[in-house]
């Protein structure tokens, strides 16, 4: 699970060191100005097909790491696909990121959107 913290202009995503092995990445960090939209979302509900450029890809168990979907690359690090909040970008390497959280998912996808002005 990645930690999720605001700090001045910033969303700051800290990885645990298991993430960061399965996702052959470490942290990131993305300016507010560059997110479009933060929201929660469980799995069940993408509809995306992801081809993985670097990470893992377990199904069920952990989706870590660099993909390809939707015409973009997207950053992925989430377990049992449940409870995720996904951040759609501009100016940014990664379109999409979507991330399991250890703290609540709604209160952090809330703060984000505050701070857009969405």
């Amino acid at each position: 699970m990645a930690h999720v913290t605001v700090e001045n202009n910033t969303v700051i995503i800290e990885l645990s060191t298991m993430d960061k092995i399965w996702a052959v990445h470490g942290g990131l960090k993305i300016p507010l100005a560059h997110i479009t939209s933060a929201r929660v979302e469980d799995e069940n509900g993408w509809d995306y097909w992801w081809r993985k450029i670097a990470g893992t890809s377990a199904p069920g168990l952990k989706t870590a790491g660099t993909f390809f979907a939707n015409g973009g690359l997207a950053f992925l690090d989430f377990g049992t696909g449940r409870s995720c909040v996904v951040l759609e970008t501009e100016h940014e390497t990664y379109k999409s990121i979507i991330i399991q959280p250890d703290g609540d998912p709604d209160r952090i996808a809330a703060e984000i959107n505050r701070r857009i002005g969405r």
